[in-house]
């Protein structure tokens, strides 16, 4: 089906479907082994705030994976690079089951980054090059309905594994997982850039490329506000074990199930998002969700200044399951905004989006060592300062942007 005849058309449901469960490998990345973090820490003789400076490592490969895998899909297509990269995660995620050395297991967890966030990248961009904007948010939408079931599943079965096995069986299984979405790619992902709208600009000019994206203010402002929105959920991934199982003496089943009811309400707004987009401006959407946003995450600072860790578990959880509930406002149509008018270089500005939301989530993670304060309060500063700049970006994107313009 050709994308003239995708834009006067329905939806393609599963096609987007499958494309959620490729992207869905960065979140199961992130999210199912971390209740085998404190188990992790004892194996290898260290503390789990140390152990858990393998995300912001995670991360790391991801910001860097995705400036690499933008321009290279805008150059050849989007297949190749997802098999080179699924190849690379495939080999990272044995690496990481095999080690026995904490070191060797954060650059394991990098290459594993380096290789999944091809999903990412090509699964935006590829949407771009088929939909028009109102379709894209809408995809985004139906996108996340699978591939946030990682993160409201992936904590409870890595609990699961641990109940039987030991921590190496999850990046195992993670392998395994790449392998599927090696197999997904050769059987139901087909080629979407076609030969006349790849940039053939040289190489040596990718630089330049993505400093004029920064500059323009179509994607600028809803890029980096979306990422510092985004790059907030990361702090909380960051800080997870150690404010949930650690200072409140949560199990890791029930970690599992605490996690994933944040990531259910994400999902659930993320599904509603479609229905308010028929009805408002994608644009109104978003600024209310970022209000929603930053709202629920200075009510968390503010209870960690007060209470700290005194304060009542379930109004922590209470501010923190709005922050990232919140995202489902916010995600879809940032996104949408930030890719409408890069149809040239939709796999360079994908990537750009990307990289800045794990930029924002290594940040945040310096920040939570930055203050030496109770973990509540640790959590509620860096979050609020992020979602405050992302809030003030959000607003500052044209009103009066047409969206109806794009092509």
């Amino acid at each position: 089906m050709t994308a003239e005849r995708v834009r006067a058309a329905d939806l393609p449901v599963a096609w987007i479907m499958m494309l959620g469960l490729i992207v869905a490998i960065g979140p199961l990345s992130i999210d199912m082994y971390l209740p085998a973090l404190p188990s992790m820490a004892d194996d290898f003789e260290v503390s789990t705030a140390f152990m858990a400076n393998s995300v912001p490592a995670y991360f790391f490969g991801l910001v860097f994976g995705q400036l690499f895998y933008g321009p290279f899909s805008d150059r050849v297509g989007r297949v190749k690079p997802l098999y080179i990269g699924m190849s690379l995660y495939v080999i990272a995620s044995i690496v990481c089951a095999m080690t026995s050395n904490e070191y060797i297991l954060f650059a394991g967890r990098t290459l594993q980054a380096l290789g999944a966030c091809v999903g990412a990248v090509v699964t935006r961009a590829a949407i771009r090059d088929r939909l028009t904007a109102k379709q894209t948010a809408k995809a985004f939408s139906i996108m996340i309905l699978v591939m946030g079931l990682a993160p409201i599943l992936a904590p409870s079965l890595g609990a699961l594994f641990l109940q039987f096995f030991d921590w190496h069986s999850i990046f195992w299984f993670l392998a395994a997982f790449g392998v599927l979405n090696l197999l997904l790619t050769k059987f139901f992902f087909f080629e979407t850039l076609t030969e006349e709208n790849r940039n053939v600009r040289p190489a040596k000019e990718v630089l330049s490329q993505y400093w004029s994206l920064l500059k323009d203010p179509s994607f600028n402002y809803p890029a980096i506000g979306g990422g510092l929105l985004m790059g907030a959920m990361f702090v909380y991934i960051s800080s997870a074990s150690e404010l949930i199982m650690d200072t409140y003496g949560v199990s890791a089943t029930h970690f599992g199930w605490l996690f994933g009811m944040n990531a259910a309400g994400f999902v659930a707004l993320t599904q509603l998002n479609q229905w308010l987009t028929n009805r408002f401006r994608i644009l109104s959407i978003l600024r209310f969700g970022a209000m929603m946003q930053v709202i629920s995450a200075g009510v968390l600072f503010v209870v960690g200044i007060l209470l700290g860790t005194d304060a009542w578990l379930p109004l922590v959880l209470s501010c923190i399951f709005f922050c990232i509930a919140g995202l489902g406002l916010t995600q879809p149509n940032a996104s949408a905004i930030a890719l409408a008018f890069q149809k040239h270089r939709a796999g360079m500005a994908s990537a750009l989006q990307g990289s800045l939301m794990f930029s924002v989530g290594i940040f945040g993670g310096l920040l939570l060592n930055l203050f030496p304060v109770n973990p509540v309060l640790k959590i509620g500063i860096a979050m609020f300062a992020l979602m405050s700049l992302g809030c003030f970006l959000i607003w500052k994107i044209d009103r009066n942007l047409n969206l109806e313009d794009t092509d």
